[in-house]
């Protein structure tokens, strides 16, 4: 569903996107990273593989690829200290604005179930939490984009 959304509203606008990956694709990303994709987060990939390399939309926000996201720890290990944010080793790189003038990260779970999938802003002292879930992170990318790419 959320997957569906992102696809026809980045089609609306003529965005170059990736086909969606496969349910074993996903499964290995889990067991690679020891974490759990949020429910919506898997809709989201087996909709759409993220934008095209090099591609972003008007404001500049760029969701990347199922083989580009990384934990904190492994794609910036500047902003993984604990003072930062606290076990940074679950939270995933999912998302980009302006080329890395600042990410966006989600909490993952090495337990099936997880209450929260907090996403966070990642660039800034600290890490700013946005959005209770994947779902509503695109809802706001959605109606109030200046929110997500606004000076923290």
């Amino acid at each position: 569903m959320i997957g569906n959304t992102l696809k026809h509203h980045w089609s609306r606008y003529e965005v170059a996107m990736e086909q969606a990956v496969s349910e074993s694709e996903l499964k290995a990303f889990e067991r690679k990273n020891n974490a759990y994709l949020p429910e919506d987060l898997r809709d989201y990939f087996l909709s759409v593989n993220g934008m095209s390399p090099g591609v972003s939309d008007d404001a500049f926000i760029r969701f990347w690829m199922l083989n580009e996201i990384k934990s904190i720890s492994e794609g910036a290990p500047e902003y993984a200290a604990p003072k930062y944010i606290q076990a940074a080793d679950s939270v995933f790189l999912f998302a980009d604005y302006c080329i890395w003038s600042h990410a966006f990260g989600i909490r993952m779970s090495s337990k099936k179930k997880q209450q929260s999938n907090r996403v966070y802003v990642i660039g800034y002292l600290p890490a700013i939490p946005i959005a209770n879930s994947f779902s509503e992170f695109v809802q706001i990318y959605l109606t109030d984009k200046e929110r997500l790419i606004a000076n923290f």
